[in-house]
């Protein structure tokens, strides 16, 4: 009788493992986060069995086959994940997937009680909208920073932050007052923009213009490109509200002046009492949104865009603002611009959510809330302060989510069915008197390599 010889087939896991090509793609459709961790357990899971193939001679007899593919695959994974090429494709892989895993949240304000900053610079963490957790990284753990320095975070873009530091020097004529970098949280990797202070003439360092900055970043397009837009603010000319203002770029990939901002654009005229902050990128501008005078009664609505297609500064094309007699929000979520706000000052709670037309010729009232009778357990609601608006992470992303500290309590509330989930408890914002509503960022999780 003769027997038939079955040769015996490798499974699907060690097929998987020894296909690269379909093992990267795999790894690609998962997070960034994710993919992080991963690359921490190939760096363990390689020192494990490097130190058991040194002290454990009797184990290794047993297990050595296991030890040296587990340090194989950890070898794989990690080559795999750590090349420029797979973050290249991961990137633009995600690029229209926005959702905010986490946010940054503020904790102090600076002497001319302009801009806000971070006490201390290691505890400038995300906080997970998802439990409430702190993140390990700080956006400053690699950068040395002198303790009487302020840093704090400018402006969030698609997965990076725009940081500026403001630096403590008692002799300020060789060294720069300020610095601005651009890193992305995730993979903890930065880059210092060049100086803009040293791309002004004689004339313009005499007038000592303010300096506003901000930055692009769009996944869609590139997978690692950004750029950085500065503009100068003068002196409102003698018997004028205006003032003048200028604009110079910095691009990360710029071959013809590498390392460099260019001017660009004309000058605007501008209200002068017009602050540029809290800048929002959205369908290739940044826009600054507010009012000018916003205590007075003849407060005026003000919006500018600046144009990376056409390299320069607008105030056209943009409705007046809602009459929000409180504060405002600018966020852009779900493909639109929005703008969040309180209806009155008499009543806090009363929010309301806006969304720009697709022709940017007005803004299309969304939501009106009244948090009043909302529910708080053994609790009436006391106070309400709007972080931000974010792309719902639960659903389909076409909706909406506003997070809220509601009576010191990080709440994210959902637009489509009214329903909140409390993230973190003893929130207190830097100013609780404070009109104004405490600063967050959001942050996008990506493999964005700087």
């Amino acid at each position: 009788m003769s027997r038939i010889k079955v040769s015996k087939s490798p499974s699907s896991p060690e097929k998987i493992e020894e296909n690269e090509d379909l093992l990267t793609e795999i790894l690609l459709h998962l997070g960034a986060k994710t993919l992080i961790r991963f690359k921490c357990v190939s760096k363990v899971a390689f020192v494990f069995g490097d130190r058991t193939r040194r002290h454990g001679q009797h184990l290794l007899k047993k297990l050595s086959c296991s030890v040296v593919s587990l340090q194989t695959n950890a070898k794989r994974w990690s080559t795999i994940i750590s090349s420029p090429y797979f973050c290249h494709r991961h990137v633009f892989r995600h690029a229209n997937i926005t959702k905010v895993s986490s946010i940054f949240l503020e904790s102090g304000e600076d002497d001319d009680n302009k801009n806000r900053y971070f006490n201390n610079h290691n505890d400038i963490k995300p906080l997970s909208l998802e439990n409430g957790s702190h993140g390990s990284s700080s956006p400053f753990d690699s950068i040395e920073i002198h303790p009487k320095d302020l840093a704090y975070i400018v402006q969030s873009c698609n997965g990076l932050l725009l940081c500026r530091i403001l630096h403590h020097h008692k002799n300020r004529a060789f060294l720069p007052i300020e610095s601005f970098f651009v890193c992305n949280p995730t993979t903890e990797c930065f880059n210092f923009l060049p100086d803009p202070y040293k791309a002004l003439d004689a004339d313009s360092h005499e007038s000592s213009p303010w300096l506003y900055m901000n930055f692009a970043f769009d996944p869609s397009t590139s997978s690692s490109a950004y750029v950085a837009i500065c503009v100068w603010k003068f002196k409102a000319v003698k018997n004028s509200s205006r003032s003048r203002f200028e604009t110079m770029v910095y691009s990360s990939t710029d071959e013809a002046e590498p390392g460099s901002w260019r001017p660009c654009g004309s000058p605007l005229m501008a209200p002068a009492k017009f602050e540029l902050h809290n800048g929002v990128y959205f369908n290739g501008s940044v826009h600054w949104i507010g009012f000018v005078d916003p205590d007075s009664y003849a407060k005026m609505s003000v919006s500018l865009r600046f144009d990376f297609k056409e390299l320069r500064l607008r105030d056209d094309n943009m409705p007046p603002l809602p009459d929000l007699d409180y504060f405002y929000i600018p966020a852009a979520a779900c493909g639109h611009l929005n703008l969040v706000g309180f209806s009155s000052p008499e009543r806090s709670n009363m929010i309301r959510v806006y969304q720009m037309a697709m022709d940017y010729s007005r803004w299309v009232l969304l939501h009106t809330l009244d948090l009043s009778p909302m529910y708080w357990p053994n609790d009436f609601i006391a106070s309400v302060k709007v972080l931000h608006l974010i792309q719902d992470n639960e659903d389909d992303c076409s909706g909406m989510s506003l997070v809220l500290v509601v009576n010191y309590n990080v709440v994210v509330f959902r637009l489509k069915d009214y329903t909140f989930k409390r993230i973190y408890s003893r929130y207190v914002p830097w100013n609780e008197s404070a009109e104004s509503p405490p600063i967050s960022f959001e942050h996008i999780e990506s493999l964005v390599q700087l």
